[in-house]
This record gives C-alpha cells, sequence and structure tokens, in this order.
C-alpha cells in the first residue's frame, strides 16, 4: 500500500514541487491550498495527487474535512508548508499586515497539527514537518511580522517535539532561505544563494525521509546568518542597521 503525505500550500512554489516529488515516487498526495484552479492543474500532472481545497485558518473546514476521511485513513507525513509574507513600515505599524500574516503562519499551523495529529499513522514513525524560515536569524529591514511570526513557528515546533517526545512521531523543523517562488519574486531587494523550488523539496524529500528533525538550506546562506548570530548583540545591531540603509 503506497504510503500517504499531505502538504498544505501545495498550489505553487515549494509546496508543489514537494507535492510533485513525493508523487513521483509513488507517494499518494493530499495537495492542500485554496486554489481550486491551481490544484486541478496539479492533479492533473500526477494521478497520485488528490486536490484539497481548504484555508488552513478555517478550523471548522479543517474539522470537517479529516472527518470525512475513510475510517481508517492514516497520513505517514503532513508538511506544513502554508504561508504568507508581507512587509511593514515601522513608523506606521500596519495592524491588519500582523493579522494576515499571523492568521496563516502561526495560526494556521496551531489549526492544522491540531486536527492531522490524530490522522498521523503512528506506530510506523510519521513525521510532522513545519516550515519556519532562516529569516528570524536575523533582524531584517520591515521584516517585523514575517520574521516574528516564522519565529513563532520555529519554537512552536520545537516545543512539540518535547512534548511528544514519547510517542513516534517526528517533528521536523524546516527552515528554508532564499526559495524562487511567487512570493519571494515580489521582493525588491538581493536575494544570496536563491534556490529552485525543485532542489528544496528533494531537499524536502530526503531529510524527512532520513528522520531528521532539522533541516535548514541552503547551507552557504545557513552558515552565513548563524555566524551573524553569534556576534555580540551590539555589533549585530550595527550591522543590521548598515544593511538596511545599503
Amino acid at each position: 500500500m503506497a504510503k500517504i503525505c499531505l502538504i498544505t500550500g501545495a498550489s505553487s512554489g515549494m509546496g508543489k514541487a514537494t507535492a510533485l516529488r513525493y508523487a513521483n515516487n509513488g507517494w499518494q498526495v493530499y495537495a492542500v491550498a485554496r486554489s481550486t484552479d491551481k490544484l486541478a492543474e496539479l492533479a492533473a500532472q500526477n494521478a497520485n495527487i488528490k486536490p484539497v481545497s481548504l484555508d488552513v485558518t478555517d478550523s471548522v473546514a479543517l474539522a470537517s474535512w479529516a472527518a470525512a476521511l475513510p475510517a481508517g485513513q492514516k497520513i505517514d507525513v503532513a508538511i506544513l508548508n502554508a504561508g504568507t509574507c508581507e512587509y511593514v513600515d515601522a513608523d506606521d505599524l500596519d495592524l491588519a499586515a500582523f493579522e494576515r500574516t499571523f492568521a496563516v503562519n502561526v495560526q494556521g499551523v496551531v489549526c492544522c497539527t491540531r486536527y492531522l495529529l490524530p490522522l498521523l499513522n503512528t506506530g510506523s514513525h510519521p513525521t510532522l514537518a513545519i516550515v519556519s524560515s532562516m529569516s528570524h536569524f536575523f533582524p531584517f529591514t520591515r521584516a517585523e511580522a514575517y520574521g516574528a511570526s516564522k519565529a513563532a513557528v520555529a519554537y512552536f515546533a520545537d516545543s512539540l517535539r518535547v512534548d511528544l517526545a514519547d510517542t513516534d512521531i517526528n517533528v521536523c523543523l524546516i527552515e528554508p532561505g532564499f526559495i524562487d517562488t511567487p512570493l519571494t519574486r515580489k521582493n525588491d531587494f538581493e536575494m544570496p544563494f536563491l534556490m529552485a523550488p525543485e532542489k528544496a523539496a528533494s531537499r524536502i524529500f530526503d531529510g524527512i525521509n532520513a528522520g531528521k528533525s532539522r533541516l535548514r538550506f541552503p547551507r552557504r546562506l545557513s552558515f552565513v546568518l548563524k555566524a551573524l548570530g553569534l556576534l555580540p548583540y551590539g555589533l549585530r545591531n550595527k550591522l543590521a542597521k548598515k544593511m538596511k540603509q545599503q
């Protein structure tokens, strides 16, 4: 029997590439996103993909979908990838932008976790993978909403792993750098070590299969940001300010 993977944010970018990577390797894939049209296009590329039109912030719809699954249906890998990014201005913080960003990036992850945990195929070492970002490693300009939401998600994943330590569920925290997606294409700044979504999908597929609890890629960007994080706090702040002015 084919293993089952569920991926949110599967209609484009890294989520779409990951859905195809799993499907092309013989997995049955529940591809979750809001866009019915894009999901239909994705499903047409591989018969192993089952489109699921859902908003990850809609707890009622998520609960209904989970309850409607065939009796005994279990998920081997769940990848909570859906996310959004909005930049804000410190002198006029857009509260609605914070609400939208946290609704998807944080509350959406919590909501999916709530309804997917009981569906994980315990007994076969299932994985719950949560996508954060390297953005929370360093204070970038105008990233107050996005970076803070990804920091919250990373803490949530690490804390959840502790509380699930007595089960066989692997909680995998995924912290990508810049991936070439519709979201990043809106950026008007240089994105070092930009990675193709297909390559990111390969890292995710291989890392989860290897039972990793944390995935960071591209590695070069990870090394740079971790090194910056080791700087004295005052020096790090000065460097962040200088980067903003460039």
